[in-house]
């Protein structure tokens, strides 16, 4: 929960510094700091992705996940709210909400606290919102500031449904889990640095089909080639 806790403030103090500062806040500032977060993201993307067990099934997943995501259309319905939403508190705070806790990151992050207790994710994107608060506080007002309890709420029941749920999930299954967070992380670090956009929403279905997938891809790997003995 620490990593949750730590998001929650860094929003708060981020809309704080916006509604502090206002205009004053330049994008250069924005660019660096999105840069290292960019740079430290595909690091960690490459290096949470070294841990899978059985590739093929993330293969799998990722690719069953990303149709499914795209017949949804869930990055794209995603985007249009937060596209329609207005000015004013009410707006604001729904805005920041879904900015600070809709994405593959929140995931993610609440995944690798809940399950193993490792809340670096979770600390990376406390430092990104953080600056995003600072600047949408800057541009929509004090409502961004009441998105900081939401994160808590929202994200703490997240990383509890985890924790809750962790103890019945085999280690090749967390393994994968944390193979398919990898790559959507070094997806977003990519993103970070403007070298490619992806539709990271869409890609969430593949969490939920991973472990259908583990025995797929073991059956692949060991028992066909032996129906081609015979």
């Amino acid at each position: 929960m620490v990593g949750t806790l730590f998001n929650a403030v860094t929003v708060a103090a981020g809309a704080g510094l916006g509604l502090l500062l206002g205009k004053r806040l330049g994008d250069g500032i924005r660019d660096t700091v999105f840069q290292c977060l960019g740079l430290f993201t595909v690091a960690l993307g490459i290096q949470m992705t070294l841990e899978m067990q059985q590739p093929f099934a993330i293969f799998l997943a990722l690719i069953a996940g990303a149709v499914l995501g795209h017949l949804m259309q869930l990055d794209r319905r995603v985007k249009s709210m937060t596209g329609q939403l207005g000015n004013g508190t009410g707006n604001a705070l729904v805005q920041s909400v879904v900015l600070f806790c809709a994405g593959a990151m929140t995931l993610i992050g609440c995944m690798q606290d809940g399950l193993s207790g490792d809340a670096t994710v979770l600390f990376i994107k406390g430092s990104m919102d953080f600056v995003s608060a600072a600047f949408l506080a800057a541009a929509l007002g004090r409502g961004v500031m009441l998105a900081a309890p939401a994160v808590l709420v929202i994200q703490g029941g997240l990383t509890w449904a985890f924790i809750l749920s962790g103890a019945a999930w085999s280690e090749a299954l967390i393994a994968d889990l944390t193979g398919v967070g990898g790559i959507l992380l070094f997806a977003l670090g990519l993103d970070l640095l403007q070298i490619r956009s992806f539709p990271l929403i869409n890609f969430i279905p593949a969490f939920a089909l991973v472990g259908l997938f583990q025995p797929v891809s073991t059956w692949i790997e060991t028992d066909l080639p032996l129906l081609f003995l015979f």
